[in-house]
């Protein structure tokens, strides 16, 4: 009957990272729509820090009633190949609720550079080995792990660039210090409409709405190529089939409703929510396939 029943008080959301970026907003706007639906407080906690390993040791401390989430991506699966002592198996040790949304990255070049299409650029970089520059914010972020999987898919050989954020990484791209950055469509399409900044693909599997003109990668002659961030809630191993199954329903609901998926929209966020066992395969399948660009590029934490 306790499960019926669920939720009977307030939830808590926890955040693995600062308050504003894509994920907090995400989380916020869930939050509200889901309280709203069930009648109780959705409670959203930052607890940025040890890149979202102290929000995930945070939740799994938690009792497994369902009141306690996270609303993780990528980097919760890819942590377990860059710390040698993670404290918790990123699988295992955790409730899989469900989805909320994915977005995707555009590759996007220079407009310096005279090519207008994947194609075009591949050949310009092959004659051009280690010549023109990538650049990256953050060692073994999604964006970097990403260009590695390019280099290999495409068989070229890039020049990385460190930067310290994405701001700093964006002045180099405009300013030419760089000529290959992967970012958001909603983050650099001003840029695009300016004709500063060249998209020549999206890293998914579907053309992004506010660009339809552009192709993925697959389509342009990569067709393995997939990279798409996903944005989802986890709850502490343990947590009652009935109770994860209410809230994976609860979020369905809110993901249709026609407000929301106008304001992720504008984050440049698809909604997606899962079926049930699909999240925990999209888990297992990202582990394998970042763990195997990490340990090719022997790529090493900051």
């Amino acid at each position: 009957m306790a499960q019926d029943a669920f939720p009977s008080r307030t939830v808590r959301l926890i955040v693995p990272y600062a308050a504003g970026g894509t994920t907090d907003v995400v989380a916020r706007m869930i939050g509200q729509k889901l309280g709203e639906l069930w009648g109780q407080t959705v409670v959203v906690e930052n607890r940025p820090g040890g890149g979202t390993v102290i929000a995930s040791t945070t939740l799994i401390k938690s009792p497994p009633d369902g009141y306690t989430w996270m609303l993780a991506n990528n980097t919760h699966v890819i942590n377990e190949h860059l710390i040698a002592k993670l404290p918790f198996d990123p699988i295992k040790d955790f409730t899989p609720l469900s989805t909320l949304a994915t977005a995707d990255y555009l590759l996007l070049v220079n407009s310096s550079l005279p090519v207008n299409t994947l194609q075009e650029f591949v050949t310009h970089a092959k004659a051009r080995p280690g010549k023109i520059n990538f650049g990256t914010h953050g060692v073994a972020g999604l964006t970097h792990l990403a260009v590695n999987l390019f280099q290999a898919q495409a068989d070229i050989k890039l020049q990385l660039v460190q930067y310290k954020g994405a701001g700093p990484a964006m002045i180099g791209m405009l300013g030419n210090e760089i000529q290959v950055y992967f970012d958001a469509a909603a983050t650099v399409l001003p840029h695009i409409q300016s004709g500063k900044l060249k998209p020549l693909g999206v890293t998914g599997r579907q053309r992004v709405p506010v660009l339809p003109q552009v192709p993925t990668l697959q389509e342009s002659g990569l067709p393995q190529f997939d990279v798409t961030i996903w944005y989802g809630l986890l709850a502490p191993a343990g947590v009652p089939a009935p109770v994860a199954e209410k809230i994976r329903a609860g979020v369905a609901t809110v993901m249709a409703r026609p407000d929301i998926r106008s304001q992720l929209a504008m984050l440049g966020v698809q909604p997606f929510v899962s079926v049930p066992g699909q999240f925990e395969a999209m888990m297992k399948s990202d582990s394998v396939k970042y763990g195997e660009i990490i340990r090719a590029g022997n790529i090493k934490p900051e």
